[in-house]
């Protein structure tokens, strides 16, 4: 089963009304065989298109004409025969291949992605809503807008505010933050899991004050408090905070992730299938965190096809939390053939042949690439700050 053409399809999926938090371009990566099999994967790596792109182009000549079947082999070529290593560019576009590899590999023998790992060791996917809020401070609003995806069959809710934080201290910053999660709260109840995603915004000193200020609103974990190249400060916040802290977005590799593990900063890790070379390499972050009593809980603010792919881990994962997903009432719900639908806060493990899904191609290439522009915060004093 030789592969035969690697190919990509970029789908423009601007954020309809909240303004750009996840404006982005779905960037899908179609491994197509001699036999007549194809396979789809994401490389999606928000405002990076080009690059990935690029990279693709760069390693397909490695894949072409290998056995579709052998993906760890194929896998092993396009990460050491090209002399230069990682980086989240090459993560994501090998990624994009292997995943489609995957799925080739699942439709070859009739059965889910899952199904070849082992099994599902669970029945259903515990998931939470990420993108839901738009990034509203109004706790009004934000009331609005959880009860909406509450509505929507989610139990369990992300949020970020994005805000250009002043080092140190920032006491409004951390009035504002703290006000969000309250109006969360008090409009979801108390047994709804809750989680706040720095998005690496604060040093170690305010994320520890954050982290104290939220405890009333009794967070599932924390995420990404500060800087992911930062292991020794992410654990000064882990001893710290009241709530477990999670991370792994920005990793690519299990050798990244370990240190990590190594001196207890991570109780979650949430390895991006998307970002980090792709399944296997999720699956052995997974062990990996197993090893150390931590977490899985996969990244994926993408297209529903990653979060679909994220589910077939999800399922054979013994250390599996909880599974990220975009809030998505729009087209980009339908940009898969079998559209995601939760029931009270769960999804189900999927079925059928390779990820069980494909894409709406007509729906595809209907929407143009477009322009991604991220917000892009700034202090007070005019100096940049992380977004």
């Amino acid at each position: 089963m030789k592969i035969d053409r690697i190919r990509t399809l970029t789908v423009g999926a601007p954020t309809p009304g909240t303004g750009r938090l996840t404006d982005r371009n779905y960037l899908f990566v179609i491994v197509e065989t001699k036999d007549g099999i194809t396979g789809i994967g994401e490389a999606t790596l928000e405002g990076h298109d080009h690059a990935v792109r690029g990279l693709i182009e760069d390693l397909a000549p490695l894949a072409i004409g290998q056995d579709a079947r052998r993906i760890s082999y194929v896998t092993q070529k396009l990460r050491r025969q090209k002399f230069w290593g990682g980086g989240v560019v090459k993560g994501s576009a090998i990624a994009g291949i292997e995943l489609a590899l995957w799925d080739i590999l699942g439709k070859a023998a009739g059965r889910p992605v899952h199904e070849l790992l082992g099994g599902a060791v669970r029945d259903r996917i515990r998931v939470y809503a990420n993108g839901w809020s738009g990034g509203a401070t109004d706790p009004v609003q934000v009331a609005d807008l959880a009860l909406r995806a509450y509505e929507r069959g989610y139990r369990a809710f992300k949020f970020s505010v994005a805000l250009p934080i002043d080092p140190v201290r920032d006491a409004v910053g951390v009035r504002t933050i703290v006000g969000v999660g309250e109006a969360i709260r008090a409009a979801v109840g108390p047994d709804c899991p809750i989680m706040l995603d720095g998005h690496g915004r604060y040093d170690a000193h305010l994320a520890i004050e954050l982290a104290r200020a939220l405890e009333p609103v009794d967070l599932l974990f924390f995420e990404e408090p500060v800087q992911p190249h930062r292991p020794d400060d992410m654990r000064r916040v882990s001893e710290a905070a009241p709530m477990p802290i999670a991370a792994g977005e920005r990793l690519t590799t299990k050798e990244e992730t370990l240190p990590f593990l190594a001196n207890g900063a991570l109780a979650v890790v949430q390895p991006d299938l998307a970002h980090c070379h792709g399944l296997a390499e999720a699956r052995d972050i997974s062990v990996t965190a197993d090893l150390f009593g931590a977490w899985v809980a996969p990244h994926s603010p993408m297209s529903p096809l990653v979060t679909v792919a994220s589910l077939h881990l999800d399922a054979v994962a013994p250390n599996f939390l909880i599974q990220e997903r975009l809030f998505l009432d729009d087209w980009r719900d339908d940009i898969i053939d079998r559209p995601l639908v939760v029931t009270d806060g769960y999804l189900p493990v999927p079925a059928g042949p390779g990820w069980g899904v494909d894409l709406d191609w007509a729906l595809c290439e209907s929407k143009p690439e477009i322009t991604v522009e991220m917000p892009q915060l700034v202090r007070s004093d005019g100096s940049v700050a992380d977004w």
